[in-house]
């Protein structure tokens, strides 16, 4: 990854989220993880940890705190708003029995910057899943932060829709393993 940055791996409700004792997050606690270096290393990792965060699938309690205190830029309300849809949405189809409760994980699998500074980043960060014809999907992601009341923050994604950010690829070429010791 970066010269010195040794990365290890922590299970989040099933998906393995990258971490460092040097680059954060420094604290974990009901859900929400915070405290990443002020570099690169960080910015990644803060990225990461923050935008899986997001997901309505882990309920309210993990992602309107993560929301309201670590995502900023003016479609962080339609994100909660969407999010909270979606949740509502979820747990409606929870009660359906008909539907399969288990899907699998998806894998941050690599990463990109596309641009660094000690005060805000741009990152590619590359998801792996299975499709639906049980083959693999390359998804890339592009994932902004900004340094903010010393911690980064995630932009919210345009219209507050992860899919706006999102684009298909068909290779890691030119992409940096994130797997690697996992």
């Amino acid at each position: 990854m970066h010269a010195g940055l040794t990365v290890s791996w922590t299970n989040f409700h099933g998906i393995d989220l990258p971490v460092s004792a040097s680059a954060g997050p420094r604290t974990v606690r009901n859900g929400l993880a915070s405290g990443f270096a002020r570099s690169p290393a960080g910015a990644l990792l803060a990225a990461i940890n923050i935008a899986v965060r997001t997901a309505a699938q882990w309920g309210p309690a993990i992602f309107r705190p993560t929301i309201t205190r670590q995502v900023t830029g003016p479609a962080a309300g339609a994100l909660l708003r969407a999010d909270t849809d979606d949740y509502a949405r979820l747990r409606a189809a929870s009660h359906d029995s008909s539907k399969a409760t288990s899907k699998p994980q998806a894998v941050e699998e690599a990463y990109r910057f596309v641009a660094y500074t000690p005060a805000a980043a741009v990152v590619e960060v590359v998801t792996m899943s299975p499709g639906a014809s049980g083959s693999l999907v390359l998804v890339m992601t592009r994932l902004h932060v900004v340094w903010l009341h010393g911690d980064w923050r995630l932009y919210a994604p345009p219209d507050g829709d992860w899919a706006n950010a999102a684009t298909a690829i068909s290779s890691l070429a030119g992409y940096t393993l994130l797997s690697a010791g996992r």
